[in-house]
């Protein structure tokens, strides 16, 4: 746009991704960044219950041009991590958004493609992968690091020196005490109180955790 704003296409029109277009209008009206072209996704149609449009599926995307920036906003980070890695081999740039709201060190270091929502608070020395989700009011303590993809529903804390990796799934409510670390792949439920270390691809869920079932890989 003669403005400058980038174009930008949300894949995924789910809650999470109407979630999205909100935190991509609280960034234009700090500064004019983005330019939404709409949604992209595999079963939705028309326009959102907010009027944004649905363009299509994700072959769509070839007829947009210039091609636009990406974002991911599918909560499920096995879905996400394959809808990404197709549309990285098409040679898409991923858009890495940040809510105004955040109050974040500046010694944190968010990876591309990552999406860190409204009244989120991270601390000091933390470390966000690539295409990761922080939803709604969480809470990231000291020298913690979050794996790529990996995924954090609404008002999920962190303390300080925990390992979150790859692709896990940590459910609205849950806490991981300090020094623990979360396996590759695994979920954990909602409300749950992780007190030590959790395998990975595992469901573990409780106060405290624990695991009660396997995941395929």
């Amino acid at each position: 746009m003669a403005d400058g704003r980038r174009r930008l296409v949300i894949v995924g029109a789910g809650g999470f991704g109407r979630e999205v277009a909100w935190l991509v209008d609280d960034i234009n009206r700090s500064r004019p960044t983005w330019e939404l072209l709409g949604f992209v996704d595999d079963q939705a149609t028309g326009k959102t219950v907010e009027g944004h449009p649905i363009l299509g599926d994700r072959s769509c995307l070839a007829n947009l041009s210039p091609r636009p920036w990406i974002v991911c906003s599918i909560g499920d980070p096995r879905v996400r991590k394959r809808v990404v890695d197709v549309l990285s081999a098409d040679g898409y740039q991923f858009a890495t958004l940040v809510h105004p709201t955040v109050c974040m060190s500046r010694f944190v270091r968010v990876g591309c493609g990552s999406v860190v929502s409204a009244g989120v608070v991270v601390s000091t020395n933390v470390t966000i992968g690539r295409h990761v989700i922080l939803e709604l009011g969480c809470r990231v303590a000291h020298d913690s690091v979050l794996g790529d993809f990996a995924s954090l529903m609404v008002g999920v804390n962190i303390a300080g020196e925990v390992n979150v990796e790859t692709g896990c799934y940590i459910g609205a409510g849950a806490t991981v005490i300090n020094r623990v670390s979360v396996g590759e792949w695994s979920i954990i439920g909602a409300g749950a109180a992780v007190v030590k270390d959790i395998p990975p691809r595992v469901v573990a869920v409780g106060v405290p955790a624990r695991p009660i079932r396997t995941l395929d890989d």
